[in-house]
């Protein structure tokens, strides 16, 4: 870890945040991309398909996010392992971790059961929530994959390999795209399945992804370096180490994800087009989303093997790199969202009642953009460092107690527009106050 991070920049500076940074971007805005593409394609069969799919794929990340969540802090381990040259650990750090996957997958069919109650509660058109119950049901069946990719992308990216997960990323997502094609509208002889066509070609996509990871994994060339055939033996304590650190991720990521889901819940109860409008915003707002993550996990990385390594300085340096970064890259989108929103919601949908109100949410999301790139940066390098539990307390207060309860007596006064903008003011307050925390030095006297 020393001599290579010697060989980029000894100091966390842009060159190396942004080596380990642009393949985590790219696959990201891959990502974005095909939610896009995706988007899009549904959107001609009508606005009551792309409400369902939204919604559908709000809550269903919303239950991937909690196990994504402790799955994740993989990445936390396996960086400060790679920083503290400990390549054994590393190995039996991963295994634990795809035997968590494993077991997470079987409570995840056991949750998938209670899907149709989920939708009831939220009360959406009975169109909308008949064709979501499917598209999320067939979405969790495929949940195995989607583990096991978050369990070997955090091995990749805690040694420093970024670009391998962007190549698996860009063939899934390609395949997805395909898929697609296929199956939404039945071209070249397959089944027209429409909404159910989409959830398959996700599910296809996953698998796609999940045995590459596995193939790298299980490769001569990772064994040689770290004994994966060999420390491959469950171990209680490593498990329990990694939930320790883990849960509290995964808690975060569920509620942080959760709280949309409650707060697009409330916007589906106010029309087929206030919904639609909000699936066509949230799509768009991926665009500035997803590369913040891309920076988020770089940051996340490098704050880990320096920690591990015993660099205090420069684990701070690359946090502060990874904001200041952010920072530039949201007022680019600050400045779009503010100028063009019309014609990039008019890419999915021709739609006038939807781009007229999803053009409110991305004036909105302009002025929230800095903060939440600082925040999402911020949480990111906080999580290298293994101070999880701050994160997830401000999250659960800030989401549960101000954001909810705020955009429900705004909605409710101002509609949509309003409930929007209680989502924007928590959005600055949770960004300012993870920034804060990255500040202060509470998070180096963490030991994992």
């Amino acid at each position: 870890m020393k001599e290579k991070s010697r060989t980029l920049n000894p100091f966390g500076g842009y060159r190396e945040v942004l080596w380990l940074a642009y393949p985590i971007v790219v696959t990201m805005v891959s990502r974005t991309v095909i939610t896009f593409v995706d988007t899009a394609m549904v959107g001609q069969l009508g606005i009551v398909q792309m409400a369902a799919v939204g919604l559908a794929g709000i809550l269903t990340w919303t239950v991937f996010s909690f196990f994504g969540g402790f799955l994740t802090c993989i990445n936390t381990f396996v960086a400060q392992y790679h920083g503290a040259d400990q390549p054994k650990m590393i190995a039996i750090v991963v295994w634990q971790g795809l035997y968590l996957a494993v077991g997470s997958y079987l409570l995840l069919l056991l949750i998938n059961r209670f899907i149709p109650y989920c939708f009831e509660l939220m009360k959406p058109s009975v169109e909308i929530q008949q064709l979501g119950v499917i598209y999320a049901q067939i979405r969790l069946y495929g949940g195995i994959f989607i583990f096991i990719s978050f369990a070997l992308s955090g091995f990749l990216l805690g040694i420093g390999d970024t670009r391998t997960p962007m190549w698996i990323e860009i063939i899934a997502n390609l395949t997805n795209v395909v898929f697609d094609y296929l199956l939404i509208f039945g071209h070249f002889g397959f089944p027209r399945l429409e909404v159910v066509g989409a959830a398959v070609s996700t599910v296809v996509s996953g698998g796609v992804a999940a045995c590459i990871y596995l193939l790298v994994f299980l490769s001569r060339k990772t064994d040689l370096k770290f004994q994966v055939h060999i420390h491959f033996k469950p171990q209680l304590s490593h498990m329990r180490r990694l939930l320790r650190i883990g849960l509290p991720m995964g808690i975060q990521g569920m509620l942080d994800v959760g709280n949309f889901t409650v707060f697009s819940a409330m916007i589906g109860r106010m029309g087929n087009v206030e919904l639609a409008a909000n699936t066509a915003a949230i799509t768009l707002l991926h665009t500035s989303f997803m590369p913040l993550i891309g920076l988020s996990l770089a940051a996340t990385t490098l704050v880990g093997q320096y920690v591990g390594a015993g660099q205090l300085h420069y684990a701070r340096q690359s946090g502060y790199t990874a904001i200041k970064i952010s920072l530039a890259y949201t007022s680019l989108m600050a400045i779009i969202f503010f100028t063009v929103p019309a014609k990039l919601l008019a890419l999915l949908t021709d739609d006038s009642d939807v781009v007229k109100l999803g053009s409110q949410i991305l004036f909105l999301a302009a002025i929230f953009q800095l903060s939440d790139g600082c925040g999402i940066c911020s949480s990111g390098a906080l999580k290298g460092a293994g101070d999880t539990f701050f994160t997830m307390i401000v999250g659960i207060i800030y989401g549960w107690l101000l954001f909810l309860p705020l955009a429900y007596w705004l909605g409710k006064s101002y509609g949509l527009s309003g409930a929007w903008t209680g989502a924007t003011i928590y959005i600055i307050f949770l960004g300012i106050t993870y920034f804060h925390r990255f500040l202060s030095n509470r998070w180096e006297k963490i030991q994992i």
